[in-house]
């Protein structure tokens, strides 16, 4: 019972399923696509190679999607390709033979759109066949006993030279590919002869033919010929671990490479320079050095003359006197001057050390020094400490203060002036322009007051109860002059 019931349930709902789609209107059953893809745009073909031809466009679209491209023979109607992009590369062409081109597209329902119209028309070049020139000018020079150099003019070609090969002419082996017009033939024999020969190829590559006759060249005879012998040796000791030493220079048939210095008969440098420091030794010995010279072959020339030496006995850690009886003196209003009694050392004062205000402003070497560029009406504090040549300091001297004198005031019917520094290695200085009226001066460009390498300068001799309008240009040892500066006014009551 309960089966029968399941039947008859089954059976009137696929009933009513059948009712229901036999229902459906037309308008709601899929349309059928029917319309083409526009015609694809912008074709153009490129020859890539004497048997590849490359072709692009422009994307087609459709009112559903484009599928695909059908790429044309224009002159068989044929196809060649059929692409799913907007490119394609046509590849085992024949060399210098023209193809014609259509593209169509197609969409998912075998809709095709048109032709591309004109056909576009693409050659495959022909393969470069012809050598480059022969290269000429072939020259060769024996730079030394194991050493040729070449060089040879450029060679020509209807597409592009390479490079080229440097032959043995004897053997007829090649000895090097070079990108450039000249090669060096290195590890030679001395005095044996080479001859050479050079051609030049292209990028398929053809080669030119060689040049003719061969260019034969001689190494140089081997380098006997020593150096001569250092003279003129000197020796000082500097301090108790070391001692300089200084030559005149050898001479040689072809070069001085280095010099050997021996101390007590021992190599201990080969420097290329007339001078050497010798370092790390002990104090109070006695040291005595020669030197020899030695050219490129290996060639050594006598040895020198010895010179002995002896450093000094202990090294100085005594610091000279502390300096005495500073003064100082105001001059004017931006200058202080400044003396001292001298130090005294074991070895030798060499510099004093000046601070001012706690900080070091020179090292003079004498016991006075004058300090400029002050600011006018000032009080300045000056210390001094004296030093020797192994860096040894002094306590510091005693504290002397200098004030400064007032700065004048500017004569009257004046204005003064200010301004950057120009700086430029030939700057010659700076000429001044004024007149009484906004950017029209008294003076030409080129007549204006010159003032000479200063960025100040004070204008008198004006007149009362007028505006003056002020402008600055630099100039140089040339006489090539600036333009104007900012312009600046003063009214001169």
């Amino acid at each position: 019972m309960k089966l029968s019931s399941y039947c008859v349930v089954a059976t009137r709902v696929a009933a009513l399923v059948l009712l229901l789609g036999a229902a459906l209107p037309l308008a709601a059953q899929t349309a059928i696509d029917t319309i083409p893809p526009t015609v694809p745009t912008g074709l153009v073909g490129t020859a890539i190679s004497a048997n590849q031809i490359g072709l692009s466009w422009n994307p087609s679209s459709d009112d559903v999607g484009v599928t695909g491209y059908y790429v044309y023979n224009a002159d068989t109607g044929g196809t060649v390709k059929i692409v799913n992009t907007n490119s394609f590369s046509h590849t085992g062409l024949t060399a210098g033979t023209t193809y014609n081109y259509r593209v169509s597209s197609f969409d998912a329902a075998g809709n095709n759109s048109p032709w591309t119209d004109p056909p576009v028309s693409v050659t495959t070049p022909v393969p470069d066949s012809a050598a480059p020139s022969v290269p000429t000018g072939l020259v060769g020079t024996a730079l030394s006993a194991s050493q040729i150099g070449l060089s040879w003019n450029p060679s020509t070609d209807d597409v592009g030279v390479t490079g080229y090969l440097v032959y043995n002419a004897d053997t007829g082996g090649t000895i090097a590919t070079t990108t450039t017009t000249s090669f060096t033939h290195s590890g030679l024999v001395p005095g044996t002869t080479h001859n050479y020969r050079v051609s030049a190829f292209d990028a398929v590559p053809n080669h030119s033919p060689w040049t003719d006759p061969p260019v034969s060249v001689t190494t140089l005879p081997p380098d006997t010929t020593a150096p001569s012998t250092p003279t003129e040796i000197l020796a000082s000791a500097v301090s108790s671990s070391q001692i300089n030493l200084s030559w005149a220079a050898s001479t040689d048939d072809v070069k001085v490479t280095r010099y050997i210095v021996r101390r007590d008969g021992v190599k201990i440098a080969t420097p290329v320079s007339t001078s050497y420091a010798d370092t790390g030794l002990s104090a109070a010995t006695s040291y005595s050095y020669t030197v020899a010279a030695r050219d490129a072959a290996g060639n050594i020339s006598p040895i020198s003359a010895s010179v002995s030496v002896t450093t000094a006995s202990v090294a100085d850690t005594t610091p000279p006197t502390t300096p005495t009886g500073l003064t100082g003196a105001a001059a004017g209003s931006s200058g202080a001057n400044l003396s001292w009694g001298a130090s005294t050392d074991d070895v030798g004062v060499t510099a004093y050390i000046m601070l001012r205000n706690g900080s070091q402003i020179a090292t003079p070497v004498s016991t006075s020094y004058a300090d400029t560029g002050l600011s006018a009406a000032t009080t300045y504090s000056y210390t001094v400490a004296a030093r020797d040549a192994a860096g040894n300091l002094s306590p510091i001297s005693a504290t002397v203060s200098v004030t400064t004198g007032s700065t004048p005031p500017p004569p009257s019917n004046s204005a003064s002036l200010a301004w950057d520094s120009v700086t430029a290695p030939n700057l010659s200085g700076y000429r001044l322009y004024f007149g009484s009226a906004p950017g029209t001066y008294l003076q030409a460009l080129g007549q204006g007051t010159s003032v000479g390498n200063v960025t100040t300068y004070t204008m008198t001799g004006l007149a009362s109860a007028t505006r003056y309008y002020f402008a600055v240009t630099a100039f140089d040892t040339l006489g090539i002059e600036s333009d104007y500066s900012n312009e600046i006014f003063q009214d001169i009551p």
